[in-house]
């Protein structure tokens, strides 16, 4: 019954923007990056927010979003920069935190990602992947939590199949603490520092 109601919240909930400001990253084939806009919005869409992508060169003053979010991309995104994953937990993406306040910034790490999906990677797989490293570090933004979940896209840490998978969601816990605190509940949560890569499964 708490599922079916917890859904019914998440469903009614309105529609707000984020503002996603971008340095182009580089390297990043168009395919790559037509995926990994359509794969972001197909995540956030449940949580009620809906991505408006914009340059930081191109930045005007008097832009309005209900929400704001600025990422960079370390390292090249090229599909051929392929390197090695370490056998140990790397962290794939970081979001700054200050005074324990989540602050709306956060970064990628192009040539970890590409170490955890190996060395066949194509282009729509990449997409995939960057959109679902993406979506963790908004959760943290949108949520204001540094919390994670035990499943789902806030999970702690990702596998090579996690990031590659067909489907691969936010869970529904995740999406109440992103909705607004007027229709947001209070899940348990698991704690962990940041999200990070686990190699070798």
């Amino acid at each position: 019954m708490s599922l079916v109601l917890l859904l019914s919240i998440c469903a009614q909930a309105q529609t707000r923007t984020l503002g996603l400001y971008t340095d182009p990253p580089h390297d990043l084939d168009s395919q790559s990056n037509a995926v990994m806009h359509e794969e972001l919005q197909r995540l956030l869409a449940p949580a009620g927010i809906e991505i408006a992508w914009k340059q930081l060169k191109d930045r005007k003053s008097g832009e309005n979003f209900d929400l704001v979010a600025v990422t960079s991309f370390a390292g090249s995104c090229a599909t051929d920069n392929w390197v090695s994953a370490v056998s140990t937990p790397v962290s794939l993406a970081d979001t700054s935190i200050s005074d324990g306040h989540v602050l709306p910034f956060f970064r990628i790490d192009c040539p970890r990602v590409l170490g955890m999906l190996g060395s066949q990677v194509d282009s729509a797989v990449l997409g995939r992947a960057l959109a679902r490293v993406a979506a963790h570090e908004i959760y943290h933004i949108v949520a204001q939590t540094a919390e994670h979940q035990e499943k789902g896209v806030a999970k702690a840490s990702f596998s090579a199949r996690d990031l590659t998978a067909v489907r691969f969601d936010l869970d529904v816990w995740s999406l109440t603490l992103m909705h607004p605190p007027s229709v947001a509940q209070a899940p348990g949560s698991s704690t962990a520092d940041s999200e990070s890569a686990e190699s070798g499964r």
